[in-house]
């Protein structure tokens, strides 16, 4: 079915925005979606393709995105600048997960961050729903981010000159508190706020016991794309562990309801065989794509937290979720210690137990010492790897690196490091250079004074020898030599038989 937009002003017929929202997270928490849908800016196909209410208006600036989306019955398809929709409360939910930025044109400055959540507000019915999206500009991907040339979407000025838009996640929960939106659920996304793979709910950061789960999800999802000073996901495991991850992370996704008197019922998923819009339905603590796998956490009364694996022709059975500590911080933490039966301890029980051939980042270390595995086993070889490279860029110390390719039967070679430590190795070199240049400039100051001064003693020399007492003290000397020259000839000539 081809789609014909509908054209309302303010619309760009020659732009498409680049890395539109989504992923398997972002699609599973848009798919609980229901009554008369907005979805505002630009997200994939699929993940306007998981919404399954009954009418849906998806609203883009740039035409050729509009024209590019598969058609359905109860699609439709607008273009145009969001204040160029009509204000009229007519929708039921309202996704924008992509965030505020990028639904003005070139034509005009576009709106401010409030204007533009204003405007949603505005056409969201009392008891409706908002998915909001909301980047960090100093989160950890951000921070880590290498300079890269500003492309053809970098027409405005950044997101964090706006001065209406939040600071942070408490700043955005009360934002929308001040404008009559009940925040339900809030989560810090990882590795990037436009495509992310890890959804964290606010009482999951916040429970010591999952920290070791949730560094192990951390630590598996794939790294933003662009250049980059240092890895982030070790960053991020870190920031996890110092309670940080929440202010730190990449973006913040906000799910809150329109007070009023009518508030909607509960969403019900219209195919009972689709568990992922299931699984939104209650809006889940926590969701972590690991692999084909959706995983969902949850809360259990007196038993702590649950987890289940979603997909579209399995029925999500829930689980305990194991506890315990991630294998590669633990191993991480004795390398840098130098705790050598430590490390040879952890080692050994993962090379020769149940979890050989799992990576590091995907096995939990019970309090009791078992090895519980998060994913199916695959080569040794290729685990003992990928710890390797994670020694070798995570900074550990040299000679610890060697132990640990020692006690793995795998050596670890140099090189690969990230920017972040070839650009330290750059500067040692740039710093020990410019000392031995310094030094070498001493060297040939002190030598050209030396010069100097020896060339006035030849001066003096010279002019000495050209007065009555130098040219006498001259013949005297030339004399000396003579009446020495003629005593050694004596000399030699007695001592000859």
């Amino acid at each position: 079915m081809v789609v014909t937009p509908l054209l309302l002003g303010g619309e760009m017929p020659h732009w498409s925005d680049p890395e539109p929202a989504g992923g398997a997270v972002l699609r599973a928490l848009a798919a609980g979606a229901h009554g008369d849908t907005l979805v505002v800016g630009p997200h994939s196909p699929e993940l306007i393709a998981a919404i399954t209410a009954r009418h849906v208006t998806v609203l883009l600036r740039g035409v050729p995105d509009g024209e590019a989306l598969p058609g359905r019955p109860g699609l439709e398809v607008c273009c145009g600048s969001l204040e160029k929709l009509a204000a009229v409360p007519a929708y039921d939910t309202v996704v924008a997960l992509d965030g505020l930025e990028r639904t003005g044109s070139t034509e005009s400055p576009g709106p401010s961050w409030a204007d533009g959540l204003a405007q949603l507000l505005a056409v969201l019915r009392p008891g409706g729903r908002l998915l909001l999206g909301l980047a960090n500009p100093v989160g950890v991907h951000d921070l880590l981010a290498g300079a890269a040339d500003p492309g053809d979407a970098q027409w405005s000025g950044p997101p964090g000159d706006d001065p209406t838009r939040p600071v942070g996640a408490a700043a955005l929960r009360d934002r929308l508190r001040s404008v009559g939106l009940d925040p339900l659920r809030e989560y810090a996304v990882f590795p990037s706020p436009r495509h992310p793979t890890v959804l964290l709910g606010t009482a999951a950061l916040a429970d010591p016991a999952l920290t070791g789960f949730l560094s192990s999800a951390l630590r598996r999802t794939a790294p933003p794309p662009g250049p980059l000073l240092a890895d982030p996901r070790p960053v991020a495991a870190r920031l996890l562990r110092h309670g940080l991850a929440g202010a730190m992370a990449p973006g913040w996704v906000v799910v809150a309801t329109k007070t009023g008197d009518s508030p909607l019922p509960p969403a019900r998923p219209s195919n009972a065989a689709s568990s992922v819009a299931s699984s939104v339905a209650g809006l889940p603590e926590t969701l972590i794509a690991d692999g084909p796998v959706l995983r969902r956490l949850s809360p259990a009364p007196g038993r702590g937290w649950v987890h289940e694996d979603l997909a579209e022709d399995l029925l999500p059975v829930p689980r305990e979720l194991p506890a315990g500590e991630c294998l590669h911080d633990l191993l991480m933490v004795a390398g840098r210690g130098h705790d050598l039966p430590a490390l040879r301890s952890l080692v050994t029980g993962w090379r020769d137990g149940p979890a050989a051939g799992v990576p590091a980042d995907a096995v939990l270390v019970a309090p009791d010492g078992r090895y519980q595995p998060l994913a199916a086993p695959g080569e040794p070889a290729e685990a003992l790897r990928r710890f390797a490279d994670a020694v070798r860029d995570e900074g550990l110390p040299a000679e610890i690196a060697e132990i640990f390719g020692v006690m793995t039967g795998r050596r670890i070679r140099p090189g690969g490091a990230a920017l972040r430590e070839l650009t330290a190795e750059r500067d040692r070199l740039a710093r020990e250079l410019g000392e031995a240049i310094t030094q070498n400039i001493w060297y040939e100051r002190q030598a050209a004074s030396r010069d100097a001064e020896l060339a006035r003693a030849y001066r003096i020399i010279a002019l000495l020898k050209g007065t009555v007492p130098g040219r006498a003290a001259t013949a005297v000397r030339g004399g000396l030599r003579t009446g020495t020259s003629f005593a050694r000839a004596a000399l030699r000539r007695i001592r000859q038989p």
